[in-house]
């Protein structure tokens, strides 16, 4: 089970095996879909003001996306400097979040990301552009440090990804006992050798009009349970990485799906500091319909689409819609459920697998795995 705990409800798994074979995932999910109605006849500002208390876990992309889609529907676009802003935060909120899955789920004892360091890196950060997480935002006079945040990350991350990019490659490539990280894909190689897993859902990619015209039809439901005329997708540090080279490249080396989701992990770690120096290029946020906001958020893609009305100019959120990461990816025929029925698996390492699998993907909530 997942050590974190949140408010927000959890993922339950349940895998029915037999005769040596996963034949059924059920995939339930208790998280509260509800919580958007305590936003409902608000302010913009109340609004603004509420979601980071209501969603405690990547509050910044949260709060961005709330900022986003208001704006929108007010024809009130952010100026260049605060979107700047709020892409920088984004792309921070999405190191402190994988470094701490990293951290505390995938390198064990090995103590190579000092997670103090990088909390308090992030809010150091955080601190610094919080002007940007408003409406109408007013850049202040003092100049970001931005080469500072990106010479410290750098530091905290060099013994992950080495200060050498040959290196790297050859002790992944390699499964170098010697080097830590080249140990974990070894270990995960190892560990699932021989286990032949399914194939994940392709990638979340579905116009705006068709979210915006299923959140009118269907509401809290689609909210609940998204998908796409064709079936399932997914959203996740490995949709946004799988098409890397090094993923590829891993492929062909028979380094096992899990491992490869690992190996996506770290690559996304290791590029932040270049994205954070080149951030004006970075596709982070998006809104192309009134009300309707796309953030790119640490575990995938997060809508929020509000509707508003003013009465005598008293702006009010009429509704209030989000479609979150967890939802896409966890799908009760998501790509877990694809990636796992059918496969054929030793009794005692089924529940590892099944976790392994799940932490890959990444919820935002605790889980919890059951096997019988």
């Amino acid at each position: 089970m997942d050590g974190s705990f949140n408010l927000a409800g959890k993922i339950n798994v349940g895998v029915d095996y037999f005769d040596g074979c996963i034949r059924n995932v059920n995939v339930q999910s208790s998280r509260p879909m509800e919580l958007t109605r305590l936003l409902e006849g608000k302010s913009p500002n109340e609004v603004v003001q509420r979601v980071p208390l209501l969603f405690g876990l990547c509050s910044c992309a949260q709060t961005i996306a709330a900022l986003t889609a208001i704006e929108s529907a007010q024809g009130k676009p952010c100026d260049d400097k605060a979107l700047q802003a709020r892409k920088l935060l984004l792309l921070a909120e999405t190191t402190k979040e994988l470094g701490l899955r990293l951290g505390r789920d995938w390198l064990g004892s090995a103590k190579l990301l000092n997670l103090p360091e990088l909390l308090n890196w992030f809010a150091d950060f955080r601190t610094q552009l919080s002007w940007c997480l408003q409406l109408n935002p007013c850049k202040p006079e003092k100049r970001f440090p931005l080469p500072r945040f990106i010479s410290e990350l750098e530091g905290m991350l060099e013994n992950i990804t080495g200060p050498n990019e040959l290196q790297f490659k050859e002790a992944v490539y390699a499964q170098n006992q010697t080097h830590p990280i080249g140990k974990a894909v070894a270990d995960l190689s190892d560990r699932y050798d021989g286990i032949n897993l399914g194939p994940a859902c392709p990638e979340m990619d579905l116009s705006s009009d068709y979210l915006d015209w299923q959140l009118n039809q269907s509401g809290q439901s689609f909210c609940a349970l998204p998908r796409g005329e064709g079936g399932c997708f997914e959203t996740s540090i490995w949709t946004r990485n799988c098409k890397r080279s090094m993923i590829k490249e891993s492929g062909l080396l028979t380094i096992n799906p899990i491992a490869q989701r690992f190996l996506a992990l770290l690559l996304e770690l290791k590029a932040v500091p270049h994205r954070l120096l080149q951030v004006d290029d970075e596709l982070l946020i998006r809104s192309d319909k009134p009300g309707f906001a796309w953030v790119e958020a640490a575990r995938g893609a997060l809508i929020h689409r509000v509707t508003m009305s003013s009465h005598d100019g008293d702006e009010r959120i009429d509704q209030y819609r989000i479609i979150a990461p967890t939802e896409w990816n966890f799908h009760p025929q998501g790509t877990l459920v694809s990636m796992l029925e059918g496969v054929r698996v030793p009794e005692d390492k089924a529940a590892d697998l099944v976790g392994k699998l799940i932490l890959s993907v990444d919820p935002c909530v605790a889980y919890e795995v059951e096997v019988n």
